[in-house]
């Protein structure tokens, strides 16, 4: 079930307004993906084939909050602390304003260009967009967790 929060929480489809959440659950759900992420950074972290993370601010053909994001997340990763990083993250991925079109790929907006913001949610995305279940059906059946 974790995947399938998670899945819903990165989906841009589903972002600002994630109404396939139930708004109590709201806090909850942030709260399990950044648990998720920080897994995630100790697991490439402790890698053999682990290269420090850098953030690139040359995006091009980026959409709606990507672009003032990027100046915020152009910081040498390498100062600050995985709790940072994942916080950082979050919060700048929480900011985003306009929905991305219902009939497009999640996954093409991490593709094209968010993975250079995001270095750590592109990473978990891409798991949990991939092999997860759709997320708005999962959630319109009234699971709980």
């Amino acid at each position: 079930m974790q995947e399938q929060v998670a899945a819903t929480l990165l989906d841009p489809r589903n972002m600002p307004d994630l109404n396939c959440i139930p708004p109590p659950q709201h806090d909850q759900a942030w709260v399990l993906l950044c648990a998720m992420v920080l897994t995630v950074i100790d697991e490439v972290k402790n890698s053999d084939g682990f290269t420090d993370v850098n953030c690139d601010d040359s995006i091009q053909d980026v959409t709606d909050f990507l672009v003032m994001a990027s100046a915020a997340a152009a910081v040498n990763f390498l100062d600050l602390s995985s709790a940072e990083i994942t916080d950082r993250e979050i919060k700048i991925w929480k900011t985003r304003t306009v929905p991305f079109p219902k009939d497009k790929n999640p996954l093409d907006q991490w593709r094209r260009g968010a993975m250079h913001i995001f270095p750590w949610l592109d990473v978990l995305a891409r798991r949990v967009l991939a092999t997860s279940a759709d997320p708005e059906r999962l959630f319109s059946m009234g699971v709980t967790w």
